[in-house]
């Protein structure tokens, strides 16, 4: 059984074709994942990127050389900012590959210089064994507004969960690994909806308005 974390709550106004703006409702939360050995312990705004920051924790005695992100967004039921919405309606889903930040002085002014569009602030390391530390995003919440017009959408939900975790077999350097994952959750691995409970429970009232 999965639940979603306190969420990330942001509301915003975008603009539908031919209509007065109206308020479009961005909520960001992570799936618990009770079994999973590198957990997502909160996702941080910084400036216009509201998942600037992602902050994940090690709860093993190993190392941690590479686990894979997913992020999904969808519409939730009664949601639409103008007709019927009786299912949910899936948007966008993205999946990537993170590590934990290296903040030494190189990589972080190799990225300042670059790659700072990006937010990563510093270059990729392994994750120490209980360590609690941040993830770059490569996700905005800009990216996520920018699809509830799309989608005609007033509220979009987006969750957050861990799809795979590899060891790291040589302490702190890297091991190139090929094949099954250590730790796999097929749910986020392969489907749309991350936590179907929190979907629902999401559904804004037939009658209400933002």
């Amino acid at each position: 059984m999965k639940w979603i974390a306190p969420a990330l709550f942001l509301a915003f106004t975008v603009r539908t074709s031919g209509q007065t703006p109206q308020p479009a409702q961005l909520v960001v939360g992570t799936v618990f994942q009770k079994d999973a050995p590198v957990q997502i312990v909160g996702i941080e705004g910084n400036g216009d990127n509201a998942l600037y920051t992602v902050r994940i924790k090690n709860a093993t005695d190993k190392y941690v050389g590479d686990l894979m992100v997913t992020w999904t967004a969808f519409r939730p039921v009664n949601c639409a900012a103008s007709g019927p919405a009786p299912r949910i309606q899936h948007m966008e889903r993205w999946t990537s590959s993170a590590h934990a930040i290296d903040r030494g002085l190189f990589t972080s002014l190799v990225n300042w210089l670059f790659h700072l569009h990006l937010g990563l602030g510093g270059g990729a390391r392994v994750l120490q064994p209980h360590e609690q530390t941040e993830i770059g995003s490569w996700l905005s919440r800009t990216a996520f507004l920018e699809m509830a017009p799309k989608y005609n959408a007033k509220k979009v939900r987006v969750q957050v969960g861990i799809a795979y975790v590899n060891y790291n077999t040589t302490g702190d350097g890297f091991t190139n690994r090929n094949g099954t994952p250590d730790w796999r959750d097929t749910t986020v691995e392969q489907t749309n909806i991350l936590d179907a409970d929190d979907a629902a429970k999401q559904a804004c009232s037939s009658s209400s308005k933002l």
